[in-house]
């Protein structure tokens, strides 16, 4: 797993199990570290809710992008999760994508 990477996960706390996409914001020595159990994420969800009102955007927090649909990058929802959690990884997201999501964890993180 490598940071930048969108992976499915199952919330410990959540009682249905349901898989949800997560972005891995840790890095690489962590992600790697066989003794490090954890890594850190930040949640992805939809823009449109399902009666297809477009969801809150806080412009300092979020990004928002184009996947299958578009999906917002909830830098403020920032938590760290076990690996063993992760379940399938949905790919990367671009450098420049990237970028972003770094200025926003820095206005979150007051960095």
């Amino acid at each position: 797993m490598e940071r930048g990477e969108i992976w499915y996960a199952v919330w410990p706390a959540d009682p249905g199990k349901k898989e949800r996409p997560v972005l891995i914001v840790s890095n690489a020595y962590r992600n790697r570290a066989k003794n490090l159990l954890d890594v850190v994420v930040v949640k992805l969800t939809g823009l449109h809710r399902t009666d297809n009102n477009v969801k809150p955007v806080n412009a300092n927090e979020d990004v928002v992008i184009k996947l299958k649909k578009d999906t917002i990058i909830r830098c403020g929802s920032l938590y760290t999760i076990e690996k063993a959690m992760l379940k399938s990884n949905k790919g990367r997201l671009s450098n420049t994508v990237m970028k972003d999501v770094d200025e926003k964890l820095r206005n979150v993180l007051s960095l």
